[in-house]
């Protein structure tokens, strides 16, 4: 006899041939899949950007928000742009639960975001969506701001510095605009 469980699980495998080709289709229209990063490469995002208090941060496509969380930490007024709703949902639950008022989670596209004000821009996309980026980076953003990109380079541009010890996708490289 099988388990009501184990039912369940089969039934969610089996569904799961069907939902996978979507679930590549949606990471397509938002930029990237949801791939959360550990906590060291938070840390390092962070000391790479040289995050301080008082500066403006934003991360495209920023997941579970765990990196806004962390520049939140340590000072900066800290933006996080998410399509999800879910994600978008329970970011905003983890910064209202540590009580993180100058974090704030923008359910958007990031496309459709003002960025003039950012001095660090960080994100974790995919080679297409970081060529596309590009030209509103150009655009947007202030001389000196710096831009961080996780695992993927941003065509084009030459980086003032590069931790190898990314996620197992590639390095941290920092662009100065």
């Amino acid at each position: 006899m099988v388990s009501t469980g184990a039912l369940i699980i089969l039934a969610i495998l089996a569904l799961s041939v069907f939902l996978w080709p979507t679930y590549i289709m949606l990471a397509d229209l938002m930029g990237a899949p949801y791939v959360p990063v550990e906590p060291e490469v938070v840390k390092r995002i962070l000391e790479l950007a040289e995050v301080k208090k008082g500066e403006v941060f934003y991360d495209l496509g920023s997941g579970d928000g765990r990196v806004v969380i962390g520049a939140a930490l340590k000072g900066a007024r800290a933006y996080g742009v998410e399509i999800d709703p879910f994600r978008a949902w329970y970011s905003r639950f983890w910064l209202k639960l540590l009580r993180l008022k100058q974090a704030r989670i923008i359910r958007k596209d990031f496309f459709d975001v003002d960025l003039s004000k950012a001095d660090v821009v960080c994100f974790f996309l995919l080679p297409e969506t970081n060529r596309k980026l590009e030209k509103k980076l150009r655009r947007e953003l202030k001389k000196g701001a710096r831009v961080v990109s996780v695992s993927f380079p941003v065509p084009g541009w030459r980086p003032v510095a590069v931790d190898p010890r990314g996620p197992i996708y590639g390095p941290i490289r920092l662009y100065q605009v």
